[in-house]
């Protein structure tokens, strides 16, 4: 029989209670809106079978980041951060990577993303994640981002509305990728690969046109991604 569970309570302190005061503090001096949508990533997934086979693992996270930077340089209003009287776009993508790690989220910045070629930036990230989860970040390497990157693609989660980390324009978040049947241009039904995106933006600064537009611009770099771009 199973025991009864008592009731019990403790003191929101620590890391939570500094999360806690950032969310709050997000959700009250943004406007913030979120849109979703479907990048079919049926012909990356091919490239990084053939990466792989050739001894170079590349994560699809750093393939979505690579195709993310391009995206930013088309559409830097999304990339910077802003306050009640200015705002200032960023010439970097300084990404933030939301991690959850033993000792809460962290969101450790990945400096000049935009600048690395796909190889050295799936290391890079698989670097600064792997210090993240070991707990040995220095505060510096958690402040700066230009935007965020929040990746729940290990659950079951597929789109969610996530919350702008404070002070940044536009955050990314990513669900869990699927493999469905879909019918091509002859009318076959074939196999694809979808990933789920929801991108959050704050409405002061960037209207509804312009973000649809930027989740359409990603959805395509991806969906015909150049590692050469």
């Amino acid at each position: 029989m199973t025991e009864a569970v008592q009731d019990r309570s403790r003191p929101l302190t620590g890391v939570r209670k500094v999360i806690a005061g950032r969310m709050m503090a997000s959700l009250q001096s943004t406007a913030q809106l979120t849109y979703h949508g479907d990048a079919d990533v049926t012909h990356l997934m091919a490239l990084r079978k053939g990466w792989k086979a050739d001894g170079l693992n590349i994560s699809l996270e750093a393939c979505l980041i690579h195709a993310l930077c391009r995206t930013l340089e088309g559409f830097p209003a999304f990339n910077g951060v802003a306050d009640e009287v200015s705002v200032t776009m960023a010439g970097d993508v300084d990404l933030s990577l939301a991690i959850s790690t033993p000792s809460g989220l962290m969101t450790p910045v990945l400096k000049g993303a935009n600048a690395l070629p796909l190889a050295e930036l799936s290391d890079t990230r698989r670097a600064l994640v792997s210090r993240a989860l070991a707990g040995e970040l220095a505060v510096s390497e958690m402040k700066g981002g230009t935007f965020t990157l929040s990746n729940l693609g290990h659950t079951r989660v597929r789109y969610f509305t996530p919350i702008l980390n404070a002070g940044q324009i536009a955050l990314l978040g990513v669900g869990r990728l699927e493999q469905t049947a879909v019918f091509n241009d002859e009318g076959e039904v074939t196999a694809s690969y979808r990933l789920p995106l929801s991108l959050t933006a704050d409405h002061r600064i960037v209207d509804g046109e312009p973000a649809g537009k930027f989740l359409d611009t990603l959805c395509c770099k991806l969906e015909g991604f150049d590692a050469g771009e």
